[in-house]
């Protein structure tokens, strides 16, 4: 029953990504703000730690740009009311909402985070890898990014150099977004005006 459980969530992981879902400032900073704090409440300075996190930056840069660069972003009408003009028609209320779709691409960079995540976890915390904790590291993952209460409550269990790589990646993921599509960024930064035009950025992306 747990596997069943288990398999749904990674189904449901992965169908999200070619989904065209809402950008909301709540899901896209909540990570990295709190990862971050994490991350600067469990550091303790050494050289060797202080390699490690530039090392982890420049990974989280490179991967959040790629992850960014491939992510679809629009602008769309949506309509669930409606009003009766004075002929009796009946016309929608539309509301604007701007979605992404992370895609194939998205997926490959949570994969290569879980990946540098592990040769972490076995090279400086020393933990033995077995295929039994990497299907649990990677069901933490998927939990965590389906659930976001669920690395919320796993705050008393993180090493650093764990907070550090997802505070980071998330955190570039989300910026590297904004500053790519005017239209991530006024989702990401409260801004209300709306761009007239007709999926520019998608039309970019394929160009």
């Amino acid at each position: 029953m747990v596997a069943f459980i288990v398999a749904l969530f990674f189904i449901k992981f992965i169908r999200d990504q070619f989904e065209f879902s809402s950008i909301n400032r709540l899901s896209y900073w909540i990570i990295p703000i709190f990862c971050c704090y994490q991350f600067i409440r469990t550091f303790r300075w050494s050289p060797l730690n202080g390699g490690l996190t530039l090392l982890i930056l420049l990974l989280a840069l490179a991967i959040g740009r790629y992850q960014a660069r491939h992510t679809r972003v629009r602008l769309e009408k949506t309509g669930s009311q409606y009003f009766r003009d004075t002929l009796g028609h009946e016309v929608p209320i539309y509301k604007k909402v701007i979605t992404a779709q992370g895609g194939r691409q998205y997926l490959y960079g949570w994969l290569a985070v879980l990946i540098i995540q592990l040769v972490l976890e076995a090279t400086y915390l020393h933990e033995v890898l077995t295929p039994g904790k990497v299907f649990e590291e990677a069901t933490t993952e998927v939990l965590a990014d389906v659930l976001t209460f669920y690395r919320l409550t796993g705050a008393s269990h993180g090493s650093w150099i764990l907070w550090a790589l997802t505070a980071f990646s998330s955190l570039a993921y989300t910026l590297l977004l904004a500053r790519k599509s005017p239209l991530a960024k006024q989702a990401l930064f409260g801004e209300r005006k709306y761009v007239s035009v007709t999926d520019p950025e998608e039309t970019k992306h394929s160009a």
